[in-house]
C-alpha cells in the first residue's frame, strides 16, 4: 500500500500583541495628500500612521480611518449601527472588534471597552460646545487625559492603543446623534 507524504503546514507568526501606550501622545500632520495624513507618536517608541480625520468617511460614507501600524499591520477605524445611534469601533486586518465606545448615560459621556478592559471617557470642562479637555477613567481612576487643541493627550498609566485611537476620535469629533438618546426633560411647572 503506498503512504501519503504529510503535508507540512508552515507556522503562521501570530500578530504582536495590542501596544500599551503611556506618557505623551502626540498626533500631528505628517503629509498634506498622501496616506499617511497623520502620524500618532507614543512613548514607548510607538508611531502610527494615520489617514485623513473625517467624521463623515469614519461614521458615514467611507471604509472608515486607515491606521498602519509599524510591523506592516492596518486596523481601521470606523462604526457600526447600534440601535437607533452609532458606535465608533477599531477594527483589525481581520474585521475583528478591538474595541468600541459608545455614548454613556450621561450626556457627553462614553463607554470604551474591549475584550478585557473597559474605561469610561468624560468632559473634564463645561461650557458652550465640545470641551477641550476630556479624562479616561479606569474605575474611579484617571488613567489619561486628552485634549482637542493641541490634538493628543497623556497617559498617566498603560493604556491599550485602540483605547487611545477612540479617546482621540471622540475628543475630536464625539458620536453623531448621541443628543438624540437623552430623555427630554419635563417641566411640571405652570407653563409659562
Amino acid at each position: 500500500m503506498r503512504r501519503r507524504k504529510a503535508a507540512t503546514v508552515p507556522a503562521v507568526a501570530a500578530p504582536p500583541p495590542t501596544p500599551l501606550v503611556s506618557g505623551r501622545v502626540t498626533v500631528g500632520r505628517a503629509r498634506l495628500v498622501c496616506f499617511p495624513s497623520y502620524r500618532l507618536t507614543a512613548a514607548p517608541d510607538l508611531e502610527v500612521g494615520l489617514a485623513r480625520y473625517s467624521a463623515l468617511n469614519i461614521y458615514f460614507f467611507g471604509p472608515g480611518q486607515k491606521i498602519a501600524l509599524p510591523w506592516g499591520i492596518c486596523w481601521r477605524l470606523t462604526s457600526l449601527p447600534r440601535g437607533p445611534s452609532l458606535v465608533a469601533v477599531v477594527a483589525n486586518e481581520e474585521g475583528r472588534r478591538l474595541a468600541m465606545a459608545a455614548p454613556g448615560a450621561a450626556a457627553g459621556n462614553y463607554g470604551v471597552n474591549g475584550r478585557d478592559y473597559a474605561y469610561t471617557l468624560n468632559p473634564a470642562e463645561g461650557g458652550l460646545g465640545r470641551a477641550r479637555l476630556w479624562h479616561l477613567f479606569d474605575g474611579e481612576q484617571v488613567v489619561a487625559r486628552f485634549t482637542r487643541r493641541p490634538f493628543g493627550g497623556v497617559c498617566h498609566s498603560p493604556v491599550p492603543l485602540p483605547v487611545v485611537l477612540l479617546g482621540l476620535l471622540l475628543a475630536r469629533f464625539g458620536i453623531p446623534g448621541e443628543n438624540e438618546l437623552r430623555m427630554p426633560s419635563l417641566n411640571w411647572g405652570p407653563p409659562k
